[in-house]
Formats: structure tokens, sequence, C-alpha cells
């Protein structure tokens, strides 16, 4: 598993984690707290405190994940 934390400053952001996430075979959340959801259920993202950085769990290894790592980079912290 690979965790990271990334900033989401515009809604645009919200689109562009969910897209590069939908595009992946693998299993990714994002937390806000206690709140878990899905990165690929938009709905589910639109749920999370964007005040603060996001936790993200990606549930594959650093190699498998680095397509996905690639997309959002401008997003980590």
């Amino acid at each position: 598993m690979v965790k990271i934390k990334i900033k989401l400053d515009k809604v645009d952001d919200l689109t562009v984690l969910n897209a590069a996430a939908s595009d992946m075979p693998f299993d990714i959340d994002a937390a806000s707290g206690w709140y878990v959801v899905d990165a690929k259920s938009l709905i589910g993202l639109f749920g999370l405190k964007l005040s603060k950085p996001i936790r993200v769990s990606i549930y594959t290894d650093r190699l498998h994940a680095q397509p996905f790592l690639d997309r959002i980079q401008t997003m980590m912290v």
C-alpha cells in the first residue's frame, strides 16, 4: 500500500483525482478526518472537507501506483 497526502485547491482537482483513480485497476481511498471514501466516487469526494490536506491510500505497490501518482503530482503535498 502507498500512502500520500494531497491538497485539493479547487473543485476541478476533485474531477482530476476522480478521473485518475477511475482509470486505475486497483482500489484508491481518500480520507479527511475519519471520513473515508472511494476515490472512484465523485459524489463521495465532494463530501470531503477540503480545507486541509487529504490522505490517499493506494492499494498496490509503488511501481504500479506510479502512473496514478504522475497524474496527481501537482496536488501532492
